[in-house]
């Protein structure tokens, strides 16, 4: 049996293949990550939102963070060109504008179906 290894969190750099499990205290950046880890799902594995499950405790988590996925996918619309961090940055090296455009359109679209409980 392996042993559970406990790493910090790199939303640019985690796999995204295969069950990842983030457990942390409130206010360390859970809800910051897992919404930059969707956007990759999203962008680099081009899937929709209704093949992405996202789980979290309770109701209210749930309203917030389908929430600021929301306002998140909006803004990284919105704004492909401006974001100026490392995260982005990476993305833009790899994903063209109009592409990244088009797969959040397609995911503001849907948001109601997010599987996100």
């Amino acid at each position: 049996m392996s042993e559970l290894q406990v790493q910090p969190l790199n939303a640019a750099e985690l796999p995204l293949e295969g069950r990842h499990l983030i457990e942390a205290s409130a206010g360390t950046g859970k809800t910051f990550n897992i919404t930059r880890l969707y956007l990759r799902l999203l962008l680099e594995k081009d899937l929709p939102v209704e093949q992405i499950l996202v789980m979290t405790f309770t109701r209210a988590a749930t309203a917030e963070l389908k929430g600021r996925l929301g306002r998140e996918i909006q803004r990284v619309h919105d704004h492909w060109d401006q974001l100026d961090d490392e995260f982005f940055a990476r993305l833009r090296e790899t994903i063209p504008a109009h592409k990244a455009r088009i797969l959040l359109q397609r995911a503001l679209l849907c948001l109601d179906d997010a599987a996100i409980y």
